[in-house]
């Protein structure tokens, strides 16, 4: 009896896998389902505050953010290999180094460059290689939520860490650890069926 149940649930596991791979329905998830926006934060850390760095910005930094309508969540992320991974073991192949290349031209099929077939890739991070090596992305539910970002940081850290002068404690405290910083916003698409290019938008 036990190996007739054994066989007829290998036949229903089978069955269920063929109707997933079918209906689509084992699909992958965006990375943070239902945001609009997301803001890319690039920064170079200096050495030795690496450490520091992410301690300070996950108890000092973060719970201004959090505490925002239409925060959604962040993902840190370094250039820095793992020191419990031996460096092979982070070879991921050539054209996918743990953070940007040295090399700027990188064979790659099939790409175009004006109509020309060059099969390369022209890696521009590669310009960037040693600029940054951390990244916090921070994922913002719609264009209103994002919005409120900078009128409300200042009073949020001001609530939440008692300091009345929340830029003036960055920039000593901060910003004098990083020896740059920059920030790009994205629009999030493919999720909800809208429009890449909106028609008549200048």
């Amino acid at each position: 009896m036990t190996a007739i149940i054994r066989h007829f649930s290998r036949i229903f596991a089978f069955v269920g896998l063929a109707l997933i791979v079918a209906t689509g329905s084992a699909q992958a998830q965006s990375a943070v389902p239902g945001a609009g926006y997301y803001v890319e934060e690039k920064m170079l850390v200096k050495a030795g505050k690496e450490e520091w760095f992410v301690n300070y910005w996950q108890t000092k930094v973060l719970p201004v953010f959090a505490a925002m309508p239409g925060y959604m969540g962040y993902t840190i992320s370094t250039t820095v290999g793992d020191p419990k991974l031996a460096a092979e073991e982070e070879n991921f192949g050539p054209l996918l180094p743990l953070g940007p290349p040295d090399q700027v031209f990188i064979e790659h099929g099939g790409i175009q460059l004006r109509g020309t077939t060059t099969n390369t890739m022209i890696h521009f991070d590669s310009l960037l290689r040693g600029t940054y090596n951390f990244k916090v992305v921070h994922y913002w539910k719609d264009a209103e939520s994002l919005r409120g970002l900078l009128p409300l940081f200042g009073p949020n850290w001001t609530r939440l860490n008692g300091d009345a002068d929340p830029w003036g404690t960055l920039e000593k405290d901060y910003f004098s650890n990083l020896e740059n910083h920059w920030d790009t916003v994205f629009r999030v698409v493919g999720q909800d069926g809208t429009r890449i290019v909106a028609e008549g938008r200048k």
